[in-house]
């Protein structure tokens, strides 16, 4: 009887969340990598907990910045989690919106698709907020987060709180509640349910004791409210919650699009201004390409023979978009638009004027916006590249970038960002990665730099020595990483304008396999399978389809150890592979080929197979 007693008490004090509430958290559970200015990932991670539809996420300070620097990552990558057995998926990218290092809490706002499209009105799926004031010694809580042990999959933990405590830790408090849930550091800005299943903490730290004891702390919910209130909209208090300081409703939802993703928009934003009422009355036609210093979009207002430089972004402590130009940078025109008026396709505004930045506006008329994002700036004609130098380099501009050992890039640019640089994508096939384009003046040289998929980096390096007509033509480098030193690729060519049919891999002992590669493979007695690389798989070979007339199946294709390998799957599951140990002879490659029934069978020869280029 004692041992059941023993069990039924167990049992009751540990209660789990109900499934549905489970599966509403772990859809609202995020995976964030913050990257740097160019989208490159900085090697960190953490999780988060959308608390609102509109796309915002509680999480952790030193999960996006840096508490020491005060440096803020300037973009977030938002992996969502599709199935709880496979690593999250990157959807989306965010940015900071608010953030205290203090309390090392910040909010993230999905602001883009993971192909930088804005986002326009989103409808997430969203945990409720709950009341961490009334968390008592020995409740049960839940923690939602990628702790990292156990691979990169969602991880659930279970605990109950342990007491609470100051800011430093160890005095008296509740501006920390300590916890036993397990936990790793990716665990890091995940959230702590209540058996509620509402939000009422951001697991934040783990300290480890003597004797292998350790405890787990959590920013209570109640600390949050400072960043929460003023910065999310849409967020939902879980029925009967209450927070410090705070007793009116959760903040009503916006209208549509609100905030307006295209303040964020890196290919730049592009539309005109209608003034009325006003001195400046007329329209203005306003072309936003760089970012300033402080992320806003910059440009130019044109009216008649006015140009004046002008920008756009969102005043997230008064909920505005602004829209403003200025002559001398130091009087200002500014239409201003808050939500209400805000629709689909305008926004009307009202028109003020400030004599100085620090002076107060007037009101002197009304204003209708009429934007749209920039989806391809007006580019220089090829002849630029000719005779002037550096090359006038431009958002929306798109170059060929051909490296004799790589294959050719079809390369896009975006607008300029606040280093002077030019970021962009890299298309070759099917696969696209990053691309920056930048100017040395102190070298005068011009360099592109391609980011593959498989991490490694392609450098063209061009001087005015290498134009020639409408190309350039410089040296290339091949790097296994940014930390690699690099090592000569031979020579590579930029020529502004659409990229042509990407040209054929070069046959070189030991094969130097690439995203975009062609090839075709002729086995004995079957016939010959055209291949086409796809993707980077994370093994290190590359991926692709195998098309022989109406079949189609998948190949893979390998070439560490002084060997290549071309394993075609057919369609109906049995394999066909070839075997390359030696250089090329004729302009082919030859090897061994084998026939197995499936992945088991160890196969049966089928004579010589050859591999060539195309």
């Amino acid at each position: 009887m004692g041992g059941l007693l023993l069990l039924l008490w167990s049992w009751a004090g540990a209660q789990s969340l109900p499934k549905d509430v489970r599966e509403r958290i772990i859809q609202a559970t995020v995976m964030l990598l913050p990257t740097d200015r160019n989208g490159e990932l900085d090697g960190s991670l953490g999780s988060g907990s959308i608390i609102s539809p509109q796309g915002y996420i509680l999480t952790n300070y030193h999960v996006v910045g840096d508490p020491d620097t005060r440096q803020l990552s300037p973009w977030i990558q938002v992996r969502v989690v599709r199935f709880v057995d496979r690593e999250p998926e990157f959807t989306y990218w965010g940015k900071v919106v608010a953030a205290d290092p203090n309390l090392d809490l910040a909010v993230v706002k999905i602001t883009e698709d993971r192909n930088e499209k804005p986002v326009g009105t989103l409808k997430l799926p969203f945990v409720e907020l709950g009341d961490s004031n009334s968390l008592g010694i020995g409740d049960d809580v839940f923690v939602f987060g990628f702790q990292g042990t156990g691979g990169m999959t969602l991880s659930f933990s279970r605990g109950s709180v342990g007491g609470f405590t100051g800011e430093d830790l160890n005095s008296s408090g509740r501006q920390w509640v300590k916890h036993d849930a397990q936990t790793g550091p990716g665990n890091s800005g995940g959230g702590a349910y209540d058996e509620n299943g509402a939000l009422v903490g951001v697991h934040s730290a783990g300290v480890a004791g003597e004797h292998n004891s350790r405890t787990s702390f959590m920013r209570p919910l109640a600390v949050a409210w400072g960043l929460i209130t003023p910065n999310v909209t849409g967020f939902v208090l879980k029925k009967g919650a209450v927070n410090a300081g705070r007793t009116d409703s959760p903040r009503s939802t916006p209208a549509p699009g609100w905030p307006p993703a295209l303040t964020t928009a890196r290919g730049g934003v592009t539309g005109t201004v209608r003034v009325t009422g006003n001195a400046a009355s007329g329209t203005w036609s306003t072309d936003f390409t760089e970012l300033d210093k402080d992320g806003n979009l910059k440009g130019t207002a044109r009216n008649g023979s006015q140009n004046q430089t002008a920008y756009f972004y969102y005043d997230d402590d008064n909920d505005e978009v602004w829209v403003e130009w200025t002559a001398d940078g130091k009087a200002y025109a500014s239409c201003i638009i808050t939500p209400g008026a805000a629709s689909s396709s305008d926004w009307k505004g009202t028109f003020y004027t400030f004599p100085t930045l620090d002076a107060k506006g007037t009101r002197t008329g009304e204003c209708v916006v009429s934007l749209k994002a920039r989806t391809a700036a007006p580019a220089p004609p090829a002849s630029t590249t000719s005779g002037t130098w550096p090359p006038a380099l431009a958002g929306g501009q798109a170059w060929t970038a051909t490296f004799a050992q790589g294959g050719t890039y079809a390369i896009r640019l975006a607008a300029k960002d606040s280093e002077g640089d030019y970021p962009g994508t890299a298309t070759q096939g099917s696969a696209k990665s990053d691309a920056l384009v930048t100017f040395d003046p102190d070298t005068s040289k011009l360099l592109f730099i391609v980011s593959r998929a498989d991490k490694t980096l392609l450098t063209c390096s061009a001087e005015r020595s290498g134009q020639s007509g409408g190309t350039l033509r410089g040296t290339a480098r091949a790097y296994r990483d940014a930390k690699d030193t690099g090592a000569a690729a031979g020579t590579c060519t930029l020529s502004l304008g659409a990229a042509p049919t990407p040209s054929a891999p070069v046959l070189t002992w030991p094969v130097r396999l690439g995203l975009g590669q062609r090839w075709d493979v002729t086995f004995p007695g079957v016939g010959t399978f055209a291949l086409s690389v796809d993707e980077r798989d994370d093994k290190g070979g590359f991926d692709g389809a195998a098309t022989r007339g109406s079949e189609k199946g998948s190949v893979l294709l390998d070439d560490a150890g002084g060997e290549l390998l071309v394993i075609v799957q057919r369609a109906d599951k049995t394999f066909l592979v070839c075997s390359v140990q030696q250089g090329p002879s004729g302009g082919s490659l030859r090897g061994a080929a084998t026939s197995h029934r499936d992945s088991q069978d160890k196969g049966v020869s089928l004579g010589s197979c050859t591999v060539t280029p195309r």
